[in-house]
């Protein structure tokens, strides 16, 4: 099992991001599962409406993208907001990115992620996801 992050599902739907982790990230949650924390889908919906507004995909295609997402197999957890706001002062990070890796803390599942910052605060963490290439 593995965390997901926003950023990690919206590489799934936006062409020009789609890169071999992605693939490799949308697979195992496709057979596997994942776990989400419960700003998962404003964040998606936020990324693909923002996707929509600067015409990078249609309305279609961003209505068709968050159902795909939402029919995944994501379990929703609500991470500890103590663990939250420790992760997001000790790694630099927003609350939202926070609740990510706080997920992952407390799971101890890896956390998939395209952003750069909490990758770093992931693999510091050693919560990081490989895919195994």
């Amino acid at each position: 099992m593995i965390v997901i992050d926003a950023s990690m599902a919206l590489r799934w739907v936006l062409a020009e991001e789609l890169e071999p982790e992605a693939i490799a990230a949308r697979l195992y949650v496709g057979e596997q599962g994942g776990y989400v924390p419960g700003n998962f889908q404003t964040e998606v919906a936020h990324g693909l409406l923002q996707a929509e507004r600067r015409k990078r995909i249609t309305a279609s295609d961003a209505s068709a993208a968050l159902a795909d997402i939402m029919e995944l197999a994501l379990k929703v957890e609500l991470p500890n907001p103590h663990v939250i706001v420790s992760s997001a002062r000790e790694y630099g990070l927003t609350s939202y990115d926070a609740a990510y890796l706080a997920l992952a803390l407390q799971s101890g599942y890896p956390l998939a992620t395209g952003d750069e910052q909490l990758r770093k605060a992931a693999r510091n963490a050693k919560l990081l996801w490989n895919d195994g290439s």
